[in-house]
């Protein structure tokens, strides 16, 4: 009996090391800072699951963080269409959907020296996918209603 239950816990702690979703600081020490490919190397060896979170440590006098859409924003550090903007000088992103993700300083000449970090989010095995909402099927077309209604008439 003692066995099994060792066994069962043994069992029990992998399974739940394997689903705890993980936190990283982006630039780890650094922070976020305007440093040339600096964030291609602190990301290059992680891998990112749906629930991670980065947390982002930056002076908000000076920086703030624009997650924007798309590789285009993300090359040409363009923040007229972010799809979020953080500013408190801590703040945590967590990943709910797998993907691309792109952060960019705001700050064009911060961004354009490097401040920027993109991350591939994938969805890990282990964890549940979530259901999707169920759709609603809208009607196309006429409308007709079988066996309502009574007629009377003189058929002659």
């Amino acid at each position: 009996m003692k066995k099994i239950f060792l066994f069962v816990l043994l069992v029990f702690t992998v399974l739940l090391g394997s689903c705890s979703a993980k936190v990283y600081t982006v630039g780890d020490s650094n922070g976020w800072i305007a440093k040339e490919d600096i964030y291609y190397e602190w990301a290059k060896d992680k891998e990112f699951h749906v629930g991670d979170s980065l947390v982002f440590k930056y002076n908000p006098y000076l920086n703030d963080i624009t997650q924007v859409p798309g590789a285009l924003e993300y090359q040409f550090c363009d923040t007229s269409s972010p799809k979020a903007v953080y500013n408190t000088g801590h703040d945590t992103v967590t990943f709910k959907e797998p993907g691309y993700h792109y952060f960019i300083s705001s700050n064009q000449a911060q961004c354009t020296l490097g401040q920027r970090l993109d991350v591939l989010v994938v969805h890990d095995p282990s964890r549940p996918i979530p259901t999707p909402p169920p759709s609603k099927i809208l009607p196309s077309g006429d409308i007709y209603k079988v066996g309502v209604g009574t007629r009377t008439g003189i058929l002659g």
